[in-house]
């Protein structure tokens, strides 16, 4: 079949897919892949597995003795390969710690005492340093430093999770002591006072100590109302959401065309500003380079936490968790496998792709990801996801039942074990806990395998380098203990399925994930302002929106949940378009074309493709403007000259001088409209701004088309706005210190 990318550049798309794969610049990986391909082009083995049917492609490569020898030996070497624990190096940490606590450098000793817990090991595990009780001594000092900087609640979690690992009771008078100051803080001063008594009745014969800590009885406010930092309100989506998709708003639906597969388009009037969709990742993994400054699990700004400080991981020193949910839920899935990998998969140069199909796996285990292989990679494939069966223009089949019919058939079953005086909430609760996890994988990996992943356009080359990749993380998930359930007659059918598994994962990741950025700014709420990518992911729901240069949404993110709004009105019927990357107001056709051609696999015919509009660098305030057609139901538009024509060119509606003196004020009120936006934005009042901005777009819909300069900087300001809403970051001064590398 012939390719897309070989009408623009070959060499440039088998750039573009391993870079999806691997680094071209560091790493073992890519040295190790181009060993593997040169021998199996010997005796052009390489052309005729390129005919093999998709199903049957690992199985080849398993049985090529020449290439199997040469990788069996690079895979017999593979062993854990991760930052440890160090109870010698927690102690210096905490010692610097306290030097700078000292000197008043709060947020230096804050950096350092957060090295300390996460290098030390756990307790009681070296006695010859601090007794084996390293992470409770950097827990102690920590909070001391977190109490200092005004986080409290930060600082009575420390002391917590400090008592849980073994803190010496000859400190327990100080402890209770510095337990009332942080409920104090956080304004509860009938259990800072409860505290107090604690420690009064622990201090023994210090009288200076006592009269001390009467003095703090005394200060007490009973006023004071507790201080928790708001509830972040849940983002919705406008006009309510699908009953069967619930990420997605009930303004749009889903359809599915043979060219252009299946597609978001507006099922009815959208606005600008509508929240269309908000969808939950199926699988995300935070970039390495920000292991030591966010969160593994949810992608939180560790520095942005008032309510905890960074929680360890028991096994490794490499990342870092925002609190206990956060790392319990992380090793009670993925991060037990991963963990004593992590610094052998930054060494590979593998890339972050490779990581979440991965990550895939590990989240779902190895019985789980054996019925997704069965289901939807087996000889048998079904489909049963409630999304592919709300999607319009195919037929529809296999409806899957809800999860609470499924839920109730499971109570049904265990009604027999009830007992008659239980509480059937309690056992719904219970059941939802037991099965949540993997049932909700199970449920929406029907959505992720019926998306694209172009096998039918993959060269043997470039499907022999997944395969390499497959069987290096299974074999690293063999030596982690994924398949340590298995007996000796099924290890060997198991690993190649997860292998499969993993090979299919880095197909359709290569064309559907999302990169998830944070917004970094200053005082400023807008100036200066730019987003920085921490993570990638990839969404069920959001992978179902089609790229256009010009797109009719923009995207931010809510912690790991992907937001897009539209930035434009939309009719029923039209394209609700995404943009993956080239955007014509930053990149020419030619760019546009090449790009989305080598990368991912597919000819833009956009209408900013179309009609090759300008850059906005080709575009000014003096641009040509285009009137829409007078015509309601007609997307014809005409420019704006002195001599205008009498008729639509599409339509053949009459076009009078009265309807263009009515559009030309029109626009000159949106104009108008969107400098006030921009006024409003420089006051940082971005719900204003937003409101302003949104209807004078609209506004402008109803009285031009683009493109049209001052309304494409109207929606690119509309797209900071909305950022406003998601993940930030707020720089408190060019010397800000960065999170100490873990």
């Amino acid at each position: 079949m012939t390719c897309i990318y070989e009408d623009f550049d070959s060499a440039f798309a088998s750039v573009c897919s391993d870079v999806t794969l691997y680094s071209n610049n560091k790493g073992f990986f890519k040295g190790l892949v181009e060993e593997i391909v040169s021998l199996a082009e010997v005796d052009g083995w390489l052309s005729k597995f390129e005919e093999i049917v998709d199903k049957e492609k690992v199985t080849a490569v398993l049985e090529n003795q020449t290439v199997m020898e040469a990788l069996k030996e690079v895979l017999s070497r593979i062993q854990p390969m991760f930052r440890g624990k160090d109870a010698r190096t927690s102690h210096e940490k905490r010692l610097l710690a306290q030097t700078a606590l000292k000197e008043g450098d709060l947020m230096k000793s804050l950096a350092l005492a957060s090295q300390a817990v996460l290098r030390a090991p756990m307790t009681g595990a070296d006695e010859i340093i601090d007794n084996g009780i390293s992470l409770a001594l950097a827990l102690w000092l920590r909070s001391d430093i977190l109490l200092n900087l005004k986080r409290p609640a930060a600082a009575l979690e420390d002391l917590k999770l400090a008592l849980k690992e073994r803190l010496p009771a000859r400190m327990r008078a100080e402890y209770y002591w510095r337990m009332g100051h942080c409920y104090k803080d956080t304004g509860e001063p009938t259990r800072a006072k409860v505290s107090y008594e604690l420690a009064g009745r622990l201090l023994g014969n210090n009288e200076q100590a006592k009269i001390q800590l009467a003095k703090d009885i005394d200060a007490l406010d009973y006023a004071d109302k507790p201080r928790h930092p708001p509830d972040r309100s849940g983002i919705s989506v406008t006009g309510g959401a699908k009953q069967n998709i619930p990420a997605l708003s009930k303004l749009l639906k889903i359809v599915e065309e043979e060219e252009k597969g299946r597609f978001a388009i507006a099922g009815a009037q959208i606005k600008t500003g509508d929240i269309l969709l908000v969808d939950n990742p199926y699988a995300a993994c935070l970039l390495s380079d920000f292991y030591g400054s966010h969160c593994l699990h949810c992608f939180n700004r560790l520095d942005d936490s008032k309510e905890s400080a960074a929680v360890w991981c028991p096994k490794c020193s490499g990342v870092a968790f925002c609190s206990i949910k956060c790392r319990d839920a992380a090793l009670t899935t993925y991060h037990s496998y991963e963990c004593q990998f992590l610094t052998l998969f930054i060494g590979s140069g593998m890339s972050v792709l490779s990581h979440i199909a991965l990550r895939m796996i590990t989240q779902a285990g190895l019985d789980t990801s054996q019925q997704i292989h069965s289901k939807y990679l087996g000889d048998v494939k079904t489909v049963e996801s409630i999304v592919l069966n709300d999607i319009e223009g195919i037929n529809k089949k296999n409806k899957m039942k809800s999860r609470k019919e499924r839920l109730n058939r499971t109570k049904k079953g265990l009604k027999g074990f009830e007992d008659k005086n239980s509480n059937n909430e309690e056992l719904e609760t219970k059941i939802e806990d037991k099965t949540s996890h993997h049932e909700k994988l199970e449920m929406t990996a029907a959505q992720i395998y019926s998306l694209c992943s172009h096998s039918n356009q993959r060269k043997g080359t470039d499907y022999l380098k997944r395969i390499i990749m497959g069987l290096f993380l299974t074999e690293c998930l063999k030596r982690s203990g994924f398949f340590k359930d298995c007996t000796k007659d099924n290890l060997q059918k198991a690993e190649k399925v997860i292998c499969e598994l993993i090979v299919r994962n880095l197909q359709l990741l290569q064309f559907n994930a999302h990169e998830i950025y944070e917004t970094v700014r200053g005082q400023h709420l807008f100036n200066g302002s730019k987003p920085i990518y921490i993570a990638v992911g990839i969404y069920p729901t959001g992978a179902l929106f089609n790229h256009e240069c010009y797109p009719a949404v923009a995207r931010y993110f809510d912690q790991q949940k992907i937001v897009l709004r539209a930035i434009r009105p939309l009719q029923p019927g039209e394209v609700v378009s995404e943009n993956y990357g080239p955007h014509f107001l930053m990149r020419s056709l030619k760019e546009r074309q090449r790009m989305l051609a080598c990368r991912y696999w597919f000819r833009c015919d956009c209408i900013a493709c179309k009609e090759n509009w300008p850059t906005l660098k080709q575009m000014n305030a003096e641009s040509s403007l285009y009137l829409r057609c007078p015509n309601a139901s007609c997307t014809g538009k005409f420019k704006l000259t002195k001599n205008p024509p009498n008729r639509c060119h599409k339509c053949a509606a009459a076009i009078n001088k009265d309807s263009i003196k009515t559009y030309t004020e029109d626009i000159d009120k949106c104009l108008s409209q969107y400098q006030k936006g921009a006024s409003l934005m420089d006051e940082e009042l971005p719900d204003e701004a937003i409101k302003t901005l949104s209807e004078a777009v609209d506004d402008f819909y109803n009285a031009a088309r683009p493109p049209h300069w001052e309304t494409h900087i109207a929606q690119e300001s509309l797209r900071s706005c909305f950022a406003i809403s998601g993940n930030i970051h707020i720089v408190q001064n060019e010397t800000e210190q960065k999170q100490p590398t873990i």
